[in-house]
C-alpha cells in the first residue's frame, strides 16, 4: 500500500473542491473545511494492524513534503478490538512509507471470522469503524509476457477463479523483489465479481506508479524481474471506498470529469477514510521469455 496515505489525503482534498472549481468567484467562496480525522488503516490475515492518521486540508493548501508531514496526527489514541481481545496501537516510524508514521498493532493478528473494531481519538474528536477479513482466493497462475515490439519489457497475466458460492471483491498488488520496498497497488484498485461470478478471470497487470498522482514511471516489468503478485479479498464497504477512490484518481486531473459524489467511507464520527480487512494469496512470477 505504498504512499496510500499521501494519495488519500490528496484525493480528499481534490474531491472536496472539484465540484466547485468552475469560476474564480466560486473558488473564492470555498470555505475552510472542518477539521477531521482521515484514516487509512488495514489489517491483513496473519498480520497486525497498520493505521495512518492525518487531518484534512483546505483546497488551496500548498502541497509538498513538509505540508504533508504537518498533516500527520502523531498524538492520537488508537485502539483495536477483535471482539475478545483489545489493544492500544503504538506510533511507529517506517521510512518505507511517506509520511513515515503509522500506528501499529502488537498482540492482535488478522483472522477470518472476526469483526475488527478500530477507534481513534484526537483533539476532542473521535472516529470508529469495523471490518472483517474474507477468505483468500487462490491464484490459478501468473506469468510474464513481452510487449509486442519491445525486447525486454512486458506485463503480467494473472488468472484466478472466483468462488461461485460467495460474493467477492478484489484488489491486486505487485512487488518487484529487490526493487520495491512494499507491495504497490495495480491500476485496478477495486474489482467486483458481478460479471464473472464462479468463472475464471484473466487480468493484465502493468506496473503501476508508486503514487497515482504521477504517471511518469515506466509502466512495464523488465526481463529478469522477480515479481510477487498479491490477490487480496475485501468486504463490500472496503470495496465501496476503493471503487470511489479509483474513480477520483482517474478523474482528478479534470475537475469537470469528477464523479462529484464524494468518496465512500466506512469511518463513523468526525472523520473520513477507510478501515479494511484483507485476505490474500501470493504468486511469484520470474520475468523471462517462454
Amino acid at each position: 500500500m505504498k504512499n496510500t496515505l499521501f494519495n488519500i489525503s490528496m484525493v480528499f482534498l481534490l474531491a472536496c473542491g472539484a465540484g466547485k472549481a468552475c469560476t474564480d468567484d466560486l473558488l473564492s467562496d470555498i470555505r475552510e473545511p472542518d477539521a477531521l480525522i482521515v484514516v487509512d488503516g488495514w489489517i491483513e490475515y496473519g498480520d497486525q494492524a497498520k493505521v495512518f492518521l492525518t487531518t484534512n486540508a483546505p483546497y488551496f493548501t500548498s502541497i509538498d513534503s513538509a505540508s504533508i508531514r504537518d498533516l500527520v496526527l502523531s498524538r492520537a489514541k488508537v485502539s483495536l478490538s477483535d471482539g475478545v481481545n483489545s489493544e492500544v496501537l503504538i506510533l511507529r516510524k517506517d521510512s518505507r512509507y511517506f509520511p513515515p508514521f503509522y500506528y501499529a498493532g502488537n498482540s492482535i493478528f488478522g483472522d477470518t471470522g472476526k469483526i475488527y473494531t478500530l477507534t481513534a481519538e484526537y483533539g476532542g474528536k473521535s472516529v470508529s469503524a469495523q471490518t472483517s477479513i474474507p477468505h483468500m482466493v487462490a491464484i490459478d497462475t501468473a506469468y510474464f509476457r513481452v510487449e509486442d515490439g519491445l525486447d525486454s519489457l512486458g506485463y503480467i497475466e494473472l488468472l484466478f477463479t472466483d468462488p461461485p458460492e460467495q460474493k467477492n471483491y478484489y484488489r491486486i498488488y505487485t512487488k518487484r523483489v529487490g526493487k520495491d520496498e512494499r507491495f504497490v497497488s495495480s491500476f485496478l484498485m477495486a474489482i467486483d465479481d458481478q460479471y464473472f461470478s464462479g468463472e475464471q478471470l484473466k487480468v493484465t497487470l502493468r506496473r503501476a506508479p508508486e503514487s497515482f498522482l504521477s504517471s511518469s514511471e515506466n509502466e512495464y516489468f523488465e526481463l529478469g524481474d522477480s515479481v510477487l503478485v498479491k490477490l487480496s479479498t475485501m468486504d463490500q464497504q472496503t470495496f465501496d471506498f476503493w471503487n470511489s477512490y479509483q474513480e477520483e484518481v482517474i478523474n482528478s486531473t479534470n475537475p469537470f470529469a469528477s464523479a462529484m459524489t464524494g468518496l465512500e467511507s466506512n469511518i463513523s464520527g468526525d472523520g473520513l477514510g477507510v478501515w479494511g480487512g484483507y485476505g490474500f494469496s501470493i504468486a511469484t512470477v520470474v520475468s523471462q521469455v517462454k
